[in-house]
């Protein structure tokens, strides 16, 4: 736990700094965090070792460059930034005759670009337009994770589900209940605009897809038999380890926001 408590904190800093210097600093970290996580959801299910693929790997992180980028250092049409990796993705599967790229090799990693792709976008696009929004992202995806690992450390005692063995009922309980109150707290002192009990209500909603987020991605590294994405994060493993619950959290806030 002390390793991952170290982790965190190391990363908290960097968020906090990059954050500081503006958004197109915030920028160029969410835009490493898409490669790390690219790289990662690449290499779980192609072995590192086979060059094969190094040509539609890298046409995956220019595709990402442009969406996660877009609006921020430059500007280029939508049409251009999606259209354009579907063409350069799908089309190699005529070149590859060993099978080893095949369309739904292709539809994987169009899927892998889009997901961070949009994803990151998305969080760097909230930042730069309500920063305290993007703070209140981080503190409820981090704030949840965190205390439904130190819940089910201490208390844990129900199984919750095979998709992540670690995790149990009271862990999730622990951390969704303290993810609502420092969210709602929060939100009600940074951003406000709402009744007290749409923000309990909005924040409740973000804590339990933080919690879905990180199953969704533990259910792939599972069908992959994978325990970590990698390990890059001690105590945690892969940056998709660290990011799962952020990424769905971002997500969740846009639709809401666009809802009320």
């Amino acid at each position: 736990m002390k390793e991952r408590t170290i982790s965190s904190i190391v990363l908290l800093a960097i968020l906090i700094i990059s954050v500081v210097l503006g958004y197109r600093a915030f920028g160029m970290l969410m835009l490493l965090v898409g490669f790390l996580g690219y790289r990662e959801l690449f290499f779980i299910k192609y072995e590192k070792k086979s060059t094969n693929l190094d040509v539609v790997r890298v046409i995956g992180y220019i595709s990402l460059l442009f969406i996660i980028l877009n609006d921020i250092f430059f500007k280029v049409k939508d049409e251009f930034i999606y259209v354009v990796p579907i063409l350069a993705l799908v089309i190699p599967v005529i070149f590859y005759r060993d099978r080893k790229y095949n369309i739904d090799d292709a539809l994987f990693v169009l899927g892998i670009v889009f997901f961070l792709g949009i994803s990151m976008h998305n969080i760097i696009y909230m930042a730069s337009v309500d920063i305290y929004k993007c703070i209140f992202i981080f503190l409820v995806a981090f704030v949840t994770d965190t205390y439904a690992y130190i819940g089910g450390s201490l208390i844990g005692k129900h199984h919750f589900t095979d998709i992540s063995p670690n995790k149990t009922i009271e862990g999730c309980v622990v951390g969704t209940l303290m993810g609502v109150i420092s969210g709602s707290v929060y939100y009600y002192i940074a951003i406000n605009g709402i009744g007290i009990l749409e923000i309990v209500f909005i924040t409740l909603i973000l804590t339990i897809l933080s919690e879905i987020g990180d199953l969704v991605m533990s259910s792939i590294k599972r069908y992959y038999n994978k325990k970590d994405y990698s390990s890059l994060i001690p105590g945690h493993g892969g940056i998709l380890d660290r990011f799962d619950s952020v990424i769905f959290v971002s997500l969740g806030l846009t639709v809401i926001m666009a809802l009320i």
